[in-house]
């Protein structure tokens, strides 16, 4: 109890980090607003969303530089440390579901909460469940096991599947792949020297499988590599693509 304890201390500290500020981003304009051959992403999480410019941002470049005849647009509501039920209080995110058609949803959760009180995170995927129209897609994003604490992807991936089997909402599985990278690669660390947030390799793997799962696309030829190497990129989404054959 007491690691999990020292972990909720460090989420709370978080919140104070320039690193991790809150981010409403929206990749959007008003034209687009109105197109109905937008395709419009919402990404609901915390500070493992906002990291490194935000899994939304990069997202939204994959989707630049992908399949021309296909206009993505992503908006994020991540705020360091928060939990779904907290999403859910605020109002924030009701009202931004509410705003429009929403065609995709990716909804993470708080990690610790999901290993420590996973009835909290079912309930809050619940409930998102009634207030997400049923044209909606939604996806839940699995996140990773924290440095020294390799139990918690069999913690999340019980969690997460658990919903997925109470609600039509299908599972990201970026932690289960993430395990297998860890194990297997070690020139390469998908954590950041804390423990806990993703590297900017991290972000670029969870950002590849979003992308790939969502626009159904072969990631190998898209040309975006964020600030990584071509190597680095080209063998990180060889692995993600792996990761979505054995997982997805």
């Amino acid at each position: 109890m007491m690691k999990f304890t020292h972990l909720l201390i460090a989420l709370l500290l978080l919140s104070c980090s320039k690193d991790y500020e809150p981010n409403y981003s929206s990749q959007q304009n008003n034209e687009e607003e109105s197109d109905v051959n937008v395709v419009h992403v919402l990404f609901i999480g915390n500070s493992l969303t906002i990291a490194n410019g935000g899994i939304d941002a990069h997202v939204q470049r994959f989707f630049d530089v992908g399949d021309p005849e296909v206009v993505f647009k992503t908006k994020s509501i991540a705020v360091p440390g928060a939990t779904l039920n907290e999403h859910l209080m605020s109002g924030i995110a009701l009202g931004t579901i509410n705003s429009k058609d929403w065609d995709y949803i990716i909804l993470q959760e708080n990690g610790v909460v999901a290993t420590i009180n996973p009835e909290e995170t079912i309930a809050s995927i619940l409930s998102f469940d009634e207030i997400i129209k049923s044209t909606t897609t939604v996806y839940l994003f699995m996140t990773w096991a924290y440095e020294g604490q390799p139990e918690m992807t069999d913690q999340l991936t019980a969690v997460y599947y658990e919903a997925s089997n109470l609600t039509s909402f299908s599972v990201i599985p970026v932690g289960l792949g993430w395990r297998d990278f860890e194990n297997e690669n070690n020139s390469i660390s998908l954590l950041n020297m804390d423990g806990q947030h993703p590297s900017k390799f991290g972000t670029y793997f969870a950002s590849s499988m979003i992308f790939s799962i969502l626009s159904n696309q072969n990631i190998n030829p898209i040309p975006y590599n964020s600030n990584l190497t071509s190597v680095q990129a080209g063998f990180i989404k060889q692995k993600v693509l792996e990761s979505i054959n054995l997982y997805y």
